[in-house]
């Protein structure tokens, strides 16, 4: 990103470009699977997305002569030993409506914490806290340090 450009110029011209054109790949393989309709499917958007991104990456054209699938992916191979997914994905346990339920719960919760006033109140809390940790811990200090004696 050159000093001069903007981020979202950046974005526009750079990321959402390769970003769109594999979410859409991604849609058309989800169809072709017949994962938008069937509750319990084995395909997984987000491995199919990563999957599209690395092997895609310009920055490293050879990876397109070995594609990788994404459990094949380093990163991710590491990420899993420390992170292990769950036997079944939580799309096949919820109901539709449970699912929906949750995927509005958390929309919602990002559209109100979005929101100027909500950020100037949870700034105003994170100054508190931040304020009332520097006031005990001193005190705290001195507790250990005579604790110590």
């Amino acid at each position: 990103m050159n000093s001069s450009e903007s981020v979202t110029d950046y974005l526009d011209k750079n990321i959402f470009p390769t970003l769109l054109n594999a979410m859409k790949e991604m849609l058309f393989e989800a169809d072709r699977r017949n994962a938008l309709e069937t509750h319990k499917c084995s395909f997984n958007g987000l491995d199919y997305l990563a999957e599209i991104l690395w092997n895609r990456n310009s920055r490293y054209p050879s990876r397109l002569c070995t594609w990788r699938d994404v459990f094949n992916i380093p990163q991710f191979k590491l990420w899993l030993k420390s992170h292990p997914r769950p036997i079944y994905p939580k799309s096949w346990l919820w109901t539709k409506e449970e699912a929906a339920s949750r995927i509005q719960r958390h929309v919602r919760g990002w559209l109100v914490r979005k929101r100027t006033d909500v950020q100037e109140m949870r700034q105003f809390w994170k100054v508190i806290r931040a304020e009332k940790a520097d006031v005990y811990a001193p005190e705290l200090d001195r507790a250990s340090n005579g604790a110590e004696l």
